[in-house]
């Protein structure tokens, strides 16, 4: 039983080994980046939160660098 648990220990690392593997490896897994699948606004209107006291913003519309903005008008 002595030399059995380092071969346990050692089938372990490779079974955790392979799987982060796999998962890496498939569509589906585990990813180091952030991908854009689509465009998130054309325009102002598409970002409306329907917050009124909110200002709209569309940042780089058109583009896969767009984003929405919803930040609160400033009231004097």
């Amino acid at each position: 039983m002595y030399r059995l648990k380092p071969v346990i220990g050692l089938v372990f690392l490779i079974v955790a080994i392979a799987t982060v593997g796999l998962l890496v490896s498939s569509n589906d897994g585990i990813s180091g980046s952030t991908v854009i699948a689509s465009v998130d606004c054309f325009e102002n209107i598409d970002c409306n939160d329907h917050i009124e006291e909110t200002e709209d913003i569309c940042k780089n519309p058109g583009t896969d660098y767009s984003l929405c903005i919803n930040k609160p008008i400033r009231q004097k």
